[in-house]
């Protein structure tokens, strides 16, 4: 997820500076909805990576011809789509083989996945338009997410969504600091909690749903990816390991509080403000005693009262008044 949304700068920017330009976007299935609505794409066209569901695409690129290809982010399986690809060149700024040497941009510095897909455009004239991301909403996806948030009891106002999935479950925090967080944003505040991430969360979230029995609490893991961002959008918080809908809340302006393991330039925020992230890394001392066997990020250093402490400063930063 974060991969995709750190394209969409580069592609506002190639629109503005191309305005009559027309743009094709080919992303995964799966994240094809965070792009609908984006009012400088022509078309978002959907990439499988299984072999067998790729001659059905290549069908359809085959009949269209572009200037350019850029390569914003890929797997390898996507060579396997080159021949039926009726465009030349193909540039991309990550170092694949099955590109041509000459089209791969060097970039030496370690700066963000951001930046990379605008130093690549900027060898073709295109001005930047700033880094931050983009997500558009549909009328239909606010009205489902304005119907998910007049739970009886819940706080639209004020709530915070709490992140519960990780692409790596070394990435995840743990089902039981989450339950006391939860417990200490009941106890000290007004504030409704969103239990939020993807179908693959739904067990967690509802063993801290049940756990609570609050109605200041709802789950929304089997809600699709859309309106889950909107909710990120609309939340006053966001708690989150370093994972996609960290990126939903950067792009969105939620202030965030992001967790951990290991953190690095060209992955972490990119040119967020201050007010709106505090990140918190694991104690180095602890990842290097860690079990090297065990799990590649060692979260049982980040504990619930380092993140109650971030937590009650933006709830004071950000409560309506009464």
């Amino acid at each position: 997820m974060g991969d995709c949304l750190w394209g969409t700068p580069g592609i506002r920017a190639l629109k503005k500076t191309f305005p009559k330009l027309e743009i094709d976007l080919l992303v995964t299935s799966f994240w094809r909805s965070l792009f609908e609505g984006n009012p400088y794409l022509n078309e978002v066209i959907e990439y499988h990576s299984e072999w067998y569901r790729q001659p059905i695409l290549g069908i359809k690129l085959i009949n269209k011809q572009y200037d350019l290809i850029f390569i914003f982010h890929a797997n390898k399986n996507l060579k396997r789509m080159l021949p039926w690809f009726r465009s030349t060149p193909i540039w991309c700024h990550q170092n694949h083989l099955w590109v041509p040497e000459s089209n791969r941009v060097k970039i030496e510095s370690d700066i963000h996945g951001i930046q990379r897909r605008l130093v690549m455009l900027e060898k073709f004239g295109v001005r930047p338009d700033g880094s931050h991301m983009d997500i558009f909403f549909d009328p239909n996806t606010l009205k489902k997410v304005d119907r998910i948030l007049q739970a009886p009891g819940f706080n639209s106002r004020d709530f915070v969504y709490l992140n519960l999935g990780a692409a790596l479950e070394s990435r995840r925090w743990m089902i039981d600091r989450f339950i006391e967080l939860s417990q200490r944003i009941l106890k000290a505040t007004s504030w409704s909690i969103v239990l939020g991430g993807g179908p693959q969360e739904k067990k967690r979230a509802l063993d801290i749903y049940n756990y609570l029995n609050n109605p200041r609490v709802i789950e929304v893991c089997s809600q699709p990816i859309r309106a889950n961002a909107n909710i990120i959008t609309r939340a006053k918080l966001m708690v989150t390991s370093d994972t996609g809908p960290m990126h939903v809340g950067f792009a969105k302006k939620t202030p965030t509080v992001g967790l951990f393991g290991t953190i690095s330039r060209n992955s972490g925020p990119c040119n967020i403000p201050d007010h709106l992230f505090r990140i918190i890394k694991v104690d180095p001392a602890k990842e290097e005693a860690k079990d090297p066997n065990v799990n590649k990020y060692n979260f049982e250093g980040i504990t619930v009262n380092i993140v109650w402490k971030q937590v009650k400063e933006i709830i004071k930063e950000n409560s309506s008044p009464l």
